[in-house]
């Protein structure tokens, strides 16, 4: 596959999986155990600006008005858009803020389209420079316009220490450096914003984003919420981790937030079609139930009684119980789309705790795949892993690494209870952290079963489901081996090897869970990320791929499905770049 330099028009061949998962709900992708097949798309890179104006072309059978519930286990993690990074997050985030450029689904075909912005960026220096102007009436919820100076002030606050778990990749290429509040802290610390050197707004409707040396992913970069505009006069800091009803720029807009219970977004009356190439307004409002875990959705949607029939999940919504028999039913069949994604589950192996290799491998052959993954529906769940990179990625192939790629899924204890002894480290310790939830609990007994089958003694430590993620990502979480995932932020590896395996982002909030610091693997990370070429820099991607494993930082899993539900009434069920139910696209049948 052949990409060329996203300052041209651009055409990028990758995987259905990675960016256009998913089609209209009815049971067209909702697969059986083999799954739904990857099929190539294309997606494309709006450069002229042709396909950045509105209205969004119009889902299939749609109809206007009603309440749609969204029933999901947990509140959002943030709500901030400078901390915004899980998928379901993403996808809430994005029907209440806009960027400057967002990706654009029609049926197989994805287009990167100017989303605030006229159109992706205009560089004449070879990227090392991005131009966006602001469409024509583009405004905040309250009538107000929004100005270029709002996306400036929100990269600006993107640098504070504060939001070290929101995306880095524009703060990393201004600063140069990827410890880049050392370099500039931010306007709360400094009271200083960025200086025009760095990100320059000559007008209200024009921003120019500068770098020392070519970004050509920049386009992808700025559909990431880091260009959501903030008013400086409307940040309220801390507040808006909870609440950012007054930077409402989407189609809908919070009208109350319970925390841990509830959310309810009604439309924004000041958003303008016109100017929205993605977006639609379908529903009058969509009210989020904070709670339910799995099961319950699962037999929610099922039944469909009473309100039920007009609600949806928003991520994996078939409990792996209850797979067989909602597959096998055409019915309830017809209410599910299966999902292929782009995310590779591991378990990370904390380096910084887990310092003997022989360990590491150990854990490895030992780990039970085949009965942790029947906990969660069997294949549906994925194909096994054996990749830290996802298949989805531009330049990934299989490769053969003795040891490692070819361990038996079943595990096998007792070659792994001989290695911890070669080693001297029979009954070695470990301390197992997993989400607090039914489905990661039973996934959890049966790893811990078979880790300890091969002589390890293991401490089952349960996290709440909202804090795992921040309790994972401190640096000193007092965790050995605990559950991670990631799907890239873009069609490359740059937003995987370069976040999850650079020694040198080792931080609370950073997403190096391993906590790898190998040398030479950074120094390799460097090299790579200078080729300019794209199907180069994917073919060398895939040989660190290698390199990384010969570490056994991690224990790949699976290269996950995922399966999402709506109740009888609702249509328009898709998938969306996240991997995750299109909430958006989603009507009320009758």
């Amino acid at each position: 596959m052949k990409r060329t330099k996203l300052v041209g028009t651009t055409v990028v061949a990758v995987t259905a999986a990675l960016v256009a998962a998913g089609c209209s709900a009815g049971g067209q992708n909702a697969g059986g155990p083999a799954g739904p097949k990857v099929a190539e798309a294309k997606v494309s890179v709006d450069k002229d600006g042709s396909q950045s104006k509105g209205p969004a072309k119009d889902v299939e059978g749609f109809r206007k008005g009603g309440n749609i519930n969204i029933l999901w286990r947990q509140d959002l993690t943030h709500y901030d858009p400078a901390n915004t990074n899980s998928s379901p997050d993403m996808t809430t985030s994005e029907m209440i803020l806009r960027r400057l450029t967002m990706y654009k689904i029609d049926g197989d075909k994805t287009t990167l389209v100017g989303d605030l912005a006229t159109d992706t960026g205009q560089s004449t220096d070879g990227g090392k420079s991005w131009k966006y102007t602001l469409k024509d009436g583009v405004k905040y919820a309250d009538g107000t316009k929004i100005s270029s100076k709002d996306v400036k002030y929100a990269v600006s606050r993107a640098f504070s220490t504060k939001y070290a778990q929101g995306f880095p990749y524009i703060q990393t290429w201004l600063a140069d450096s990827d410890d880049f509040s050392k370099v500039y802290a931010g306007p709360y610390e400094t009271g200083k914003q960025l200086g025009d050197d760095k990100v320059e707004t000559p007008d209200d409707k024009t921003i120019i984003f500068k770098f020392s040396k070519p970004r050509p992913d920049f386009p992808f970069a700025a559909a990431l919420p880091t260009t959501v505009p903030v008013p400086e006069a409307k940040d309220t800091k801390e507040a808006m981790d909870q609440d950012v009803s007054a930077i409402a720029t989407g189609p809908y807009k919070v009208a109350a937030h319970e925390v841990d219970k509830s959310l309810k977004l009604v439309r924004n009356e000041n958003w303008d079609p016109a100017t929205d190439p993605i977006r639609h307004q379908y529903a009058d409002s969509y009210t989020y139930q904070f709670g339910p875990q799995i099961t319950e959705v699962t037999d929610r949607l099922s039944a469909s009684a009473g309100d039920d029939k007009n609600s949806s999940s928003i991520y994996s919504a078939v409990a792996p119980e209850r797979l067989s028999q909602v597959m096998q039913d055409p019915k309830l069949k017809a209410q599910v789309i299966d999902l292929p994604t782009s995310q590779v589950n591991v378990y990370s192996i904390n380096m910084d705790r887990v310092k003997d290799i022989n360990v590491r491998k150990a854990l490895l052959v030992a780990f039970p795949k085949e009965a942790a993954r029947t906990t969660q529906g069997g294949p549906y769940y994925g194909d096994y892993a054996t990749t830290v990179g996802s298949p989805a990625l531009l330049g990934w192939q299989k490769y053969d690494l003795p040891g490692v790629t070819d361990v038996d899924p079943k595990g096998d204890p007792e070659k792994a209870k001989k290695m911890l002894a070669d080693a001297g480290k029979s009954g070695y310790e470990i301390s197992l952290g997993y989400t607090q939830t039914p489905s990661a609990e039973k996934e959890a007994l049966v790893v811990a079963d078979g880790l300890e089958k091969a002589g390890f003694k293991v401490n089952k430590l349960p996290i709440q489901s909202k804090a795992y993620l921040n309790t994972r990502d401190k640096k000193d979480n007092n965790l050995d081996l605990y559950w991670s995932a990631w799907a890239p932020d873009w069609p490359t590896g740059v937003t995987v090897y370069g976040e999850l395996y650079d020694g040198r982002k080792i931080g609370d909030g950073r997403p190096n869970n391993s906590h790898i610091n190998d040398p030479a693997i950074n120094a390799e990370l460097d090299r790579i990320m200078q080729i300019n070429d794209p199907a180069e820099q994917g073919a060398e991607f895939n040989k660190l791929d290698k390199k990384i494993m010969e570490q056994v930082p991690q224990i790949p899993y699976v290269y996950q499905r995922r399966q999402v539900m709506v109740g009888a009434n609702v249509g328009g069920g898709s998938g969306d770049v996240h991997n995750v139910m299109n909430i958006n696209n989603l009507f009320l049948k009758s």
